[in-house]
């Protein structure tokens, strides 16, 4: 039976878009004696009629001709010869190689498995809004967790060599364990690999700082600016990307590794973030609890957070404010509260009016 496999190199053959090891193995191939005469045949059809190609309707219509006369062949063959079973293979055969070539053709820039910038128009998209967490369970039974304003893109069902999903924003991900079929998240400027693991992915388009913090198993991850390297994640360790400010915003957090580049991105790994020396409580995935908690982040920073978290805008009138150090922790405070203890800590003032905090 011709297989699925020989229909998708008979079909880069035919296109002219056959690389050197595809063409040995579609010459492997045609060895077998059917798989021969099916390529010589749609070879020679495809040469003659090549021009006419550029309408799919009507490349169709003139394949179905022809296994039309090849059918009348059949019942000639098989009144000379009286053996139905050349009618059974030619119209196994011709069926087959109608819906190979025809969709081959047709959708050969469009379905996901040649091309993964059109996949993106087949996912499924879960969003949140500010102030909003959600929780979703993929199809292999992996369970992501959705920060704040945050946009997830993702299969309904799996399929293929890997699990992809498209990550804007903050999630928490509980990956099921699948080592024939590695899990990637592709987040911004990073990739993360994994096969079985849990592990925190922040990467919002209008922060200036990514991160990726493993809970459990181990991580890979790539930089699309730097594809040749893999930066392998333990547990408790996290990655930081910085366009600019990386090596001095992480010289006092128990940094490990660090990578500074002029031109691109900027990297380090260091341990994960506790509120305390002698507390589990991991600042990276508080919010997963409910809970808001920085330890000696920048106001413009913080801001960040209190705009998903509460929903609101903040706007900084004076642009000294912005390199104020906080540390705390936030539940069930409303967003004047939360003010209100920030001032406790540093003097500044603010207005809320409209959904909208002015930090002067």
């Amino acid at each position: 039976m011709i297989n699925d496999r020989f229909i998708e190199l008979l079909t880069k053959k035919l296109l002219d878009e056959i690389d050197e090891n595809e063409a040995d193995e579609l010459r492997c191939m045609i060895n077998d004696e059917e798989c021969k005469k099916q390529y010589n045949f749609f070879k020679t059809y495809w040469t003659q009629d090549q021009e006419q190609y550029s309408n799919n309707d009507l490349m169709f219509r003139r394949i179905k001709s022809r296994i039309g006369i090849i059918e009348d062949i059949e019942e000639k063959e098989v009144k000379l010869r009286g053996l139905q079973r050349i009618s059974l293979f030619w119209r196994s055969i011709a069926a087959v190689l109608l819906v190979g070539i025809c969709f081959s053709v047709y959708y050969y820039y469009y379905y996901p498995y040649f091309s993964k910038a059109k996949l993106l128009g087949k996912l499924e998209i879960a969003k949140t809004p500010s102030r909003v967490k959600s929780r979703i369970t993929l199809s292999d039974g992996s369970i992501v967790t959705l920060n704040s304003e945050t946009t997830l893109k993702y299969p309904p069902i799996f399929t293929g060599q890997t699990r992809e999903v498209y990550l804007d924003g903050e999630a928490f991900f509980d990956v099921a364990k699948d080592h024939k079929h590695p899990f990637i998240v592709h987040a911004g400027k990073m990739s993360v690999r994994v096969l079985g693991t849990a592990f925190n992915i922040k990467s919002y388009s209008n922060d200036s700082r990514s991160e990726t913090t493993l809970i459990r198993g181990t991580i890979e991850v790539t930089l699309a600016d730097r594809p040749s390297d893999r930066i392998i994640l333990k547990p408790n360790e996290k990655l930081i990307l910085n366009s600019a400010t990386i090596g001095k915003r992480v010289a006092n957090n128990n940094l490990t590794a660090a990578h500074t580049d002029s031109i691109h991105t900027n990297y380090a790994l260091t341990n994960l973030t506790y509120l305390k020396s002698n507390d589990t409580t991991i600042v990276e995935t508080s919010w997963v609890s409910n809970r808001l908690i920085f330890k000696d982040e920048a106001f413009n920073e913080i801001a960040n957070q209190m705009e998903r978290w509460y929903g609101v805008k903040v706007k900084f009138k004076n642009e000294n404010v912005k390199d104020y150090h906080f540390t705390g922790v936030f539940e069930n405070e409303s967003i004047m509260q939360a003010l209100d203890a920030l001032k406790m800590i540093e003097s500044f003032n603010y207005k809320y009016k409209d959904e909208t905090v002015y930090i002067y």
